[in-house]
């Protein structure tokens, strides 16, 4: 619901009559959740949280029961709201339901083809997932070419006294969801175009510095290294403890940084991998990540 004294009481209304047992609409369990920003007197607000949280909040229930358990009523809410509430539902592959006013009837809106270069996402995965993760990041602290105009629409910039702010736009964490959904359809295939490394996991060679936590890390790279993507452990990493995502750096060259995010001290290891360029060396980091993560 908006982010508006209206908002929360017609939530609440909401609640109480697909509460009512004696419905029979009735709700096995009705949970209603303010959207952040997501208001009318402060355009700002609007476009730099509301349309954001709007996305990731369908996005969370999309990775806890499915597309398919899911349906989007975009009858309701601002008139940008509505639009985009269309447009997440269809990008995630949700149906969406509207009830126009001289209809007596609700309809489902056809699904609009989405436009998806999984290509560019896969070249560009880190920056997205810090981008998602730390939400507003300094430009000069980026790496990747800002200027390729399909950035355009996938990220705002907020001029901050001497520096620029960076975040992803309503429309670029809607990308970033759908290509997540997208990618984790298609891994399987696309790891099939990935070389793999026969060489036998006890023989890939295991580089680390005598520091602390080299016991856990030589387990864990000890564990990695039976991923036939994996060709050796280069180094330690330095200590990351704030870092969210395992994913810290990857290179075309094949390397990626990975860190341990569940030890206090942020632990990591470089792992040279088989990927002969950036797409393929993410996407072994997003499998790496999946099969070996906590």
């Amino acid at each position: 619901m908006s982010d508006t004294e209206e908002g929360k009481n017609t939530g609440k209304l909401l609640k109480l009559y697909y509460d009512n047992k004696n419905n029979p609409l009735h709700f096995e369990k009705v949970d209603t959740r303010v959207l952040t920003g997501l208001r009318d007197d402060d355009v700002k607000a609007f476009k730099q949280q509301g349309l954001k949280n709007l996305v990731r909040e369908i996005s969370n229930e999309v990775r806890k029961f499915s597309p398919e358990a899911i349906a989007i009523n975009a009858t309701g809410g601002y008139k940008a709201q509505i639009s985009f509430a269309g447009m997440i539902g269809q990008a995630l592959e949700i149906p969406v339901y509207y009830l126009f006013e001289k209809f007596s009837e609700v309809i489902e809106l056809p699904p609009q083809p989405v436009a998806l270069d999984l290509a560019f996402w896969l070249n560009n995965y880190v920056l997205f997932e810090q981008l998602e993760s730390e939400q507003i990041i300094p430009k000069s602290k980026i790496q990747a070419n800002l200027d390729n105009e399909y950035f355009n629409s996938l990220i705002d910039e907020e001029p901050e006294s001497e520096t620029t702010l960076v975040s992803l736009s309503a429309m670029g964490v809607l990308f970033n969801e759908r290509s997540r959904l997208q990618f984790a359809k298609q891994e399987t295939s696309i790891l099939s175009l990935v070389p793999q490394d026969d060489t036998d996991s006890e023989r890939k060679p295991i580089s680390l510095r005598d520091d602390h936590g080299k016991d856990v890390l030589l387990k864990f790279s000890k564990k990695i290294c039976r991923s036939p993507y994996v060709r050796r452990i280069i180094n330690s990493l330095p200590f990351n403890p704030k870092q969210i995502n395992s994913i810290l750096n990857t290179t075309p060259s094949g390397t990626v940084e990975f860190v341990l995010t569940w030890t206090d001290a942020g632990l990591g290891i470089c792992i040279q991998t088989t990927g002969r360029n950036l797409a393929e060396t993410n996407t072994i980091a997003l499998h790496l990540q999946k099969e070996f993560g906590e």
